[in-house]
C-alpha cells in the first residue's frame, strides 16, 4: 500500500457519528469515556427506552395529548428531553432530532400512525424547534441544526417483521404530504436550520444472489418527484438512510452510497447531504438458528470491532458526507461500546477511538485495500496516521510505502482479540506490517 502524506484530498468526514448517548440513566450525564470520543453527532431516535421511555423526544410524548393547543407551552412536556440533551450541547456533540416516533415491533401498534391532522402535527413540530432554538417555553438557544421528518415510512420486511410495519402506518402519500407540511413551516420560519428525512430502511430495495441491489426504489424517487413538483415542493437539506451491514461484505456502503448520490443528483437534489443515520455489522458466523443473538455478541468483540474500523474507512471513501452509529444507549443490545455492568469499553469502542483521531488530525490522504484489509491515511502537517483494519479470519501482512512523512518515529498500537487498542511497538517507520485475524491497527507518526 502507497500513501502520500504530502497530498490532502479533502478533510476526515464525521462518519463516527452516534444514535442516542451512553450514560447510567437517560437523565444523567454521559458516561466519562463516552464523552472522551468526542463523537462529531448523535442522532435522538429510539430514545429513552421502549416507546420513548415515554418521556423522551418522541412527538407523542413531548406534546401528550394531541387535542391541546399547539401555541400554549402548557401543552408540552420537555422535561427530560432537555435532560436528554443538554449534556449533548455541553459536550459540543451535534444533535439531529429525529421529529416522530419510536419504532414498535409488537403486534399492537401505538403511535406510528399517520398523523391524523397532518398541518397541526407540522405546527407541533415547528414549536419543538422554536423551544430548543427560540428560548420558547422556558427553552433554550441552542442552534439544533439537523431535523429529521420521521423514520423508515418504507420499512416492511415480513421476514423480520412478521408483526407487520412497525415504524409507519399509512400510505407513501400521507408521509410524502407530511414531509412536505412540517419542512416547508420549519424552514419558513426558522430558515437557518436543515431539514430532511427520511431515514429509509430499504434504499436498495433488492437482495438477490447474496448481493444487495437497486432494486424497486419507487418509494424514494416517488417521493423526490412529489417534493420536487410545484404545488409540493419541499427543501431536502439532508437525505437519511440506514445501512446495516453483514460479514466481510462492506461493499454495500459504496453501493448504497452511490445508489443515493446517483438518484438524487438525476432529481436535482444535487447539494443535499447524503447521510446514513443508522448502521452497524450483522455477524453471524457459527451455527445457530439464533443469529440475532450472535450479532449482539459480535458487536462487542473483535470481529465486528474490526468491521466497524473497516466500515468507517469506506464511509469516508464513499460519497457519505456524515454518519450516525446505531447505537450507544447501555439498556439496548445494540449499545455496543461499554460492557453491562461494568461499563468498561468494548473492543468497538476503540474502532470510534481510532477514527475519532484521524478526524482531529482533519486531513485525509487516502484510503486503500488489498483483500480483507482495509485502511485510510490522515496528517495535520506534523503528525501522519495510518489505520488499519483486517476483516478476515486469516492473519494478513501488508507492505507499506509511505512518501511524505513529517516525522521519524513510529508507534503501533493494536487492537485484537489479545489487545485493546494499545501500543505494541515503536521505533523506527515500519515497512510493513502484519494483522492478526479481526484486527485494527493505527501507526502513528511524529
Amino acid at each position: 500500500m502507497e500513501f502520500d502524506f504530502g497530498s490532502v484530498i479533502g478533510k476526515i468526514k464525521p462518519v463516527h457519528g452516534v444514535n442516542n448517548a451512553a450514560r447510567q440513566t437517560d437523565y444523567g450525564p454521559l458516561l466519562p469515556a463516552f464523552a472522551d470520543l468526542h463523537v462529531p453527532f448523535s442522532r435522538l431516535h429510539d430514545t429513552g427506552g421502549p416507546y420513548g421511555g415515554c418521556h423522551y423526544v418522541d412527538i407523542a410524548n413531548v406534546f401528550p395529548d394531541f387535542s391541546a393547543a399547539p401555541d400554549d407551552p402548557a401543552s408540552y412536556d420537555f422535561t427530560l428531553t432537555d435532560c436528554y440533551i443538554r449534556p449533548l450541547v455541553e459536550a459540543d456533540i451535534k444533535v439531529m432530532y429525529r421529529l416522530g416516533t419510536t419504532i414498535e415491533h409488537e403486534p399492537k401498534k401505538y403511535r406510528i400512525y399517520a398523523p391524523s391532522d397532518p398541518e397541526k402535527w407540522a405546527d407541533v413540530a415547528e414549536h419543538i424547534v422554536r423551544h430548543y432554538n427560540d428560548g420558547w417555553a422556558d427553552g433554550f438557544r441552542w442552534n439544533i441544526l439537523y431535523w429529521e421528518i420521521w423514520n423508515e415510512p418504507d420499512g416492511l420486511n415480513p421476514a423480520c417483521e412478521p408483526n407487520g410495519c412497525p415504524n409507519w402506518i399509512g400510505t407513501a402519500e400521507d408521509y410524502y404530504r407530511l414531509y412536505s407540511l412540517t419542512a416547508n413551516r420549519i424552514k419558513r420560519l426558522h430558515p437557518e436550520v436543515k431539514v430532511g428525512g427520511y431515514s429509509s430502511c430499504y434504499i436498495l430495495g433488492k437482495f438477490d444472489n447474496g448481493r444487495w441491489e437497486a432494486g424497486d426504489a419507487s418509494y424514494f424517487t416517488d417521493f423526490l418527484r412529489y417534493i420536487s413538483a410545484e404545488e409540493t415542493k419541499a427543501p431536502l437539506d439532508f437525505f437519511t438512510w440506514h445501512g446495516y451491514l453483514g460479514q466481510r461484505y462492506l461493499e454495500k456502503i459504496e453501493i448504497e452510497s452511490r445508489f443515493v448520490d446517483e438518484t438524487l443528483n438525476r432529481y436535482g437534489f444535487t447539494k443535499t447531504e447524503r447521510i446514513d443515520a443508522e448502521w452497524n455489522i450483522n455477524i453471524c458466523d457459527v451455527e445457530t438458528d439464533d443469529r440475532r443473538t450472535q450479532y449482539y455478541i459480535n458487536y462487542r468483540n473483535e470481529k465486528g470491532a474490526s468491521h466497524c474500523a473497516a466500515a468507517l474507512f469506506e464511509m469516508q471513501r464513499c460519497p457519505v458526507d456524515a454518519a450516525m452509529f446505531y447505537e450507544t444507549q447501555l439498556w439496548k443490545a445494540y449499545g455496543c461500546l461499554f460492557h453491562v455492568p461494568s461499563l468498561q469499553p468494548t473492543k468497538t469502542y476503540f474502532a470510534f477511538q481510532q477514527f475519532g483521531e484521524l478526524y482531529a488530525l482533519g486531513k485525509w490522504c487516502g484510503c486503500a485495500r488489498e483483500g480483507f484489509v482495509y485502511a485510510c491515511a490522515a496528517t495535520d502537517g506534523k503528525t501522519d496516521m495510518l489505520a488499519f483494519a483486517n476483516i478476515g479470519t486469516q492473519e494478513a501482512t501488508v507492505k507499506l510505502d509511505f512518501r511524505n512523512l513529517h516525522g521519524n518515529h513510529a508507534a503501533l498500537l493494536l487492537c485484537d482479540r489479545d489487545h485493546d487498542y494499545e501500543v505494541v511497538g515503536n521505533g523506527e517507520i515500519f515497512s510493513g506490517i502484519t494483522l492478526p485475524p479481526y484486527s485494527f491497527a493505527t501507526i502513528r507518526v511524529s
